[in-house]
């Protein structure tokens, strides 16, 4: 995993919060950020069933993510505590190796404060400074608007929407929205 410069921001009602790289040593705050997060699991596709991982595998996939300078974990931080989490793995192909993909997420307290857009950007930054990578791909369900809103506005663009793609119960589903950001040369 490359590295990114720890950056401070100040949020919209001005609090101060950094984004740095996540490292190993994250993991046991990590794992209880994803816990909170999955709780809400609205537009998550992992639910809180699912999610049955613990400290030494959250340390293990933050080491293993570190060893491959084609992938990023980013953690946004206020006050020691993370507030917001972006990991990127990049193709492993030969053929897709310039391009790979996203996931992202803030805790809602922190949400519309511009911590998404921050990570997005430090990903942004760190995408067009990597000699591999040349389009930046995520997926987000249609019923996201605050998140394709973001992401319109940083430069996506809609390629694909899979519809009824996720299914919530046995009558309410969601199209997953296929988006995506191509680096300029």
């Amino acid at each position: 995993m490359a590295e990114v410069e720890t950056t401070t921001f100040n949020t919209k009602n001005n609090q101060t919060y950094t984004i740095r790289t996540a490292l190993p040593e994250d993991a046991e705050k990590l794992l209880t950020y994803n816990q909170t997060i999955i709780k809400e699991a609205r537009f998550l596709l992992t639910t809180p069933e699912e999610f049955l991982i613990n400290t030494e595998q959250q340390k293990a996939s933050l080491e293993k993510l570190l060893s491959d300078p084609n992938n990023l974990a980013l953690i946004a931080e206020c006050n020691n505590h993370i507030i917001g989490f972006l990991d990127y793995h990049n193709g492993h192909k030969a053929r897709v190796q310039h391009q790979g993909s996203f996931g992202m997420s803030v805790l809602p307290a922190y949400r519309a404060q511009g911590i998404g857009r921050a990570l997005v950007h430090t990903l942004l930054d760190w995408g067009q400074n990597h000699p591999l990578i040349e389009k930046i791909n995520l997926e987000v369900l249609a019923g996201n608007a605050p998140a394709i809103r973001l992401y319109s506005n940083l430069g996506f663009i809609e390629e694909a929407r899979q519809r009824k793609a996720i299914k919530f119960d046995q009558q309410n589903y969601d199209d997953l929205i296929a988006m995506a950001y191509f680096l300029q040369p």
